[in-house]
Parts: C-alpha cells; sequence; structure tokens
C-alpha cells in the first residue's frame, strides 16, 4: 500500500470518529433550539394568587396592655419617737379599722413629766389668782401680776407639748385595711428608722398602665376599662380617673391610672394585669390581611388585581388587629388585592387568582 493511499485512510478514520463524536450533540441542540423557539415565554406566563375582596366593616378599636395592680392606700408604719415597744395589739394579716391601737410605746417618763408639770401648774394658777386679788386691791404691781401669768402660760404650753408627745406613743391605723407582717417584737428599741409594719386598704384597688404615644388623644377621663390577671377566670372593671401629664422619654407612652372595686379581695396589690382599653369604634372601615401589606421606605404598598395583571398601589395603615390592618386611603370597598405570591408580583405581572375570598 502506498504512502498517499495509507495518509487518505487514516484521514477517513479521523473524519468517521470525530463525526460520532459531535453529531449527537449538534442534533441534541437542535432540538433545545427547537424547544425554546416553540415553547411559550416565560416572562408572560401568569402568576396564580389568593384574591382578597376589600370590604367596609366596623372597626372595634381597643388596645391590650400590660398593667399593674396597686392598693388604694398603702403606709409604712413607724415611730415618731425613739422608745421601747411596751405592746403590740394586732395580729399579722388581718383587717384592722381605722384608729386601731396597733403599737404602744413606754410613755412611763413621759406620764413622770406630765404629773410633774401638772402640779406646778396648779401651784402657778393659785399663786395667779392671788396675785391677781392684790393687784385689783393695788396690793401688788401689774409686773409682778404679768410676770406669773406667763410662768402660767409657759407651764401650760409644755403641758401640751407633752401631750403631744405621749399621744405619737399610740401607733394607731391611720386608714381600715390589712396590715402585714410585724417587724419587731414586744420590748424592741425603735427609731423613726425602723418600720414596724406595713398596712394597705385593698377595698378598691388602683390599676396602673402604660398607652402607647399614638393612643393618647383617643381616652378620657371616666372611661371604663377590663382586665384580667392571671390565675383569676374573672374579668374585672375599672373606671379611669387620673393620668400623667407627660409621657415617659424612654418608652414614648403615657402612664394612665384606673381604680376597680375588689369585692372579696381577690385582687393582690403588684399582681400583673392584661388592660383591654375600647378606644373610639370606626364605621366603614376598610380592613386587609397584614401579609397583604408591602413595606416600604416611607409608607406601604398593596397589590390589586387590574385587568388580570398585578397593580402596585400606594396605601396608608391606620390601626392593626391581630390579622388585619386598617387601611386609611387607596384601596375602595370592591377592590380585589393580592395576598400570596406576593415576593415574586411585579408591578404589571400577569396574574391568575387561585383562591377569592373576602373576609
Amino acid at each position: 500500500m502506498s504512502k498517499k493511499i495509507k495518509y487518505i485512510l487514516i484521514s477517513f478514520i479521523l473524519v468517521v470518529i470525530a463525526a460520532a463524536f459531535l453529531l449527537p450533540k449538534l442534533l441534541s441542540g437542535s432540538k433545545t433550539d427547537n424547544v425554546q423557539k416553540s415553547g411559550p415565554d416565560s416572562k408572560n406566563m401568569p402568576l396564580p394568587a389568593n384574591g382578597f375582596v376589600v370590604n367596609a366593616e366596623e372597626l372595634d378599636n381597643s388596645i391590650r396592655v400590660s398593667g399593674s395592680i396597686v392598693a388604694n392606700e398603702e403606709v409604712e408604719l413607724r415611730s415618731e419617737l425613739s422608745k421601747k415597744i411596751s405592746g403590740i395589739y394586732f395580729k399579722e394579716g388581718t383587717y384592722v379599722p381605722k384608729g386601731k391601737l396597733l403599737f404602744k410605746l413606754d410613755d412611763s417618763d413621759l406620764q413622770a413629766q406630765m404629773n410633774k408639770l401638772i402640779i406646778q401648774s396648779e401651784l402657778t394658777e393659785i399663786k395667779l389668782n392671788r396675785t391677781k386679788e392684790l393687784f385689783e386691791k393695788n396690793l401688788s404691781t401689774r409686773e409682778e401680776y404679768d410676770v406669773i401669768q406667763n410662768e402660767f402660760d409657759a407651764i401650760n404650753a409644755e403641758l401640751e407639748i407633752l401631750e403631744i408627745q405621749i399621744d405619737k406613743t399610740n401607733i394607731r391605723a391611720p386608714f381600715s385595711g390589712i396590715i402585714g407582717f410585724r417587724n419587731v417584737s414586744n420590748g424592741s428599741y425603735v427609731t423613726p428608722n425602723i418600720v414596724l409594719a406595713s398596712i394597705q386598704d385593698i377595698g378598691k384597688v388602683k390599676l396602673d398602665f402604660s398607652v402607647p404615644e399614638k393612643y393618647i388623644t383617643a381616652f378620657r377621663k371616666g372611661e371604663t376599662i377590663s382586665f384580667t390577671v392571671e390565675g383569676l377566670s374573672d374579668e374585672f372593671k375599672g373606671l379611669i380617673t387620673a393620668f400623667e401629664p407627660t409621657l415617659d422619654g424612654s418608652t414614648r407612652s403615657l402612664t394612665v391610672r384606673a381604680v376597680s372595686q375588689n369585692p372579696g379581695r381577690k385582687l393582690i396589690p403588684g399582681t400583673f394585669a392584661n388592660v383591654n382599653l375600647n378606644l373610639i369604634s370606626v364605621k366603614d372601615a376598610i380592613l386587609i390581611p397584614t401579609q397583604a401589606l408591602i413595606p416600604k421606605l416611607k409608607g406601604h404598598d398593596v397589590f390589586v388585581i387590574k385587568n388580570g395583571k398585578a397593580k402596585l398601589i400606594d396605601v396608608s395603615a391606620g390601626m392593626r388587629t391581630e390579622s388585619k390592618v386598617q387601611i386609611v386611603s387607596g384601596l375602595n370597598p370592591g377592590d380585589t388585592i393580592l395576598t400570596t405570591n406576593i415576593l415574586r408580583l411585579k408591578d404589571g405581572s400577569p396574574v391568575i387568582i387561585d383562591k377569592m375570598y373576602s373576609e
């Protein structure tokens, strides 16, 4: 075999091998191109989404906040004098009426001073009467009479001061209420720095809670609130009586106080309370599901469907409930908004409604 024929044969074999290798890829690429040319444009394919028909309804405007139960009146009992306790006249944790004697301090020294001053007062009064008779008969000077009169008045003034001191040895209940644990025993030496016991009036209780800044114009004194506490199934009512004149700078909220009756003394000061505050109801409010609201840098958007396409609408949001948000402007009753596939939708995207609902 000549060299020329051998070269032609080898070249032919190489061409056959190359054709066998490349032909399947060429055929596959051709089929793909045909499919892409014949298939629909993915950009124009409608996206399925759920629709919500907007209706006007009444919005019961209420907010839930946390609060704390406070005693109607609460006092720490202390002695104004530094003396030894000579008597304790109550049982811990019991109800005591206003004015009841609770602690008695030793007043033996004060009583002794009182007896001494009483005797001095009686003797000075006798002396004053004699001097007065002499003065009326011109047998004594006016100066002598005035000296004895001043002495008598000074002794009586000291007696009044001593009576006040003795009265302070009787520590009484300043109001009717429940008295707590005593911190001293009979015979203890006490000073004004020592808390003897505490007493609380819980026939009615105060409820303190904070209202966010945006709601402070929506309530007034005299309005009724409802609240619950842990461990009790009852729902209690309270009446708003006062509020702080300034906002809390850290929380931007206003502290409000309500008063509630406490039958059976079920409400205990310090208890956490869940407060429901009813504000002004809004008629014909437009409410949409919260998942349909799209936040943006300034405000919110929603998608509505117009002629089979999604249209992005700027809206203003108002109050919120657990599952819905009020739309103040941008939507009208009868509009259909989209609630699913929102992240894939664009302004003008074709849409197929998968499910329609209105509640």
